[in-house]
């Protein structure tokens, strides 16, 4: 026999896990997505001299509209799904959320005072856990924002004196 609680879990699950694979294998950059790192927007076209690029604005020109396009097909497919997705979790989320509280509430009702102590010091110890770790990942990813910057720049600068040199 089943369990009408498991299917009510299972359900949103699968499709939001679906929706999950099929995002991460289908997606492409999008307007959605974070920009690009600073200093390497428009590259291809600002690489060479003004001059130089006579020949390959057209293409550019042209490969940008089928993008602009392909994109926008994209999202007009995408942008649906995940509308429904969105509408199943606001379905579920609310019953699960009530239903797993319940269940939580019934199992805290039933433990003696010296286990809730030792789970109030665990989640108390977790939580300073996480914010350390919080913490020194925002001072990694702060030294790594320094680095590319760094080294964007660096390449910025050869590109201003070989376009110099050029002329």
């Amino acid at each position: 026999m089943r369990h009408p609680i498991r299917r009510a879990r299972f359900v949103p699950l699968v499709l939001a896990g679906a929706a999950a694979s099929w995002l991460a294998h289908f997606a492409m950059p999008s307007a959605h997505a974070s920009p690009a790192p600073a200093g390497t927007a428009g590259r291809v076209a600002s690489d060479a001299p003004a001059g130089d690029r006579g020949g390959r604005a057209a293409p550019l020109r042209d490969l940008d509209q089928r993008i602009k396009a392909l994109r926008q097909e994209f999202h007009a497919e995408l942008d649906p799904l995940e509308a429904q997705i969105k509408a199943v979790r606001e379905k579920f989320e609310p019953q699960l959320k009530s239903l797993e509280d319940q269940r939580r509430d019934l199992i805290e009702q039933g433990k003696p005072a010296a286990i809730e102590d030792l789970d109030r010091q665990e989640s108390a110890e977790l939580a300073t856990l996480a914010d350390q770790e919080k913490s020194e990942l925002d001072k990694v990813r702060q030294h790594y924002a320094d680095e590319r910057k760094a080294i964007q720049e660096r390449y910025e600068q050869k590109r201003r004196e070989l376009r110099g040199a050029g002329h």
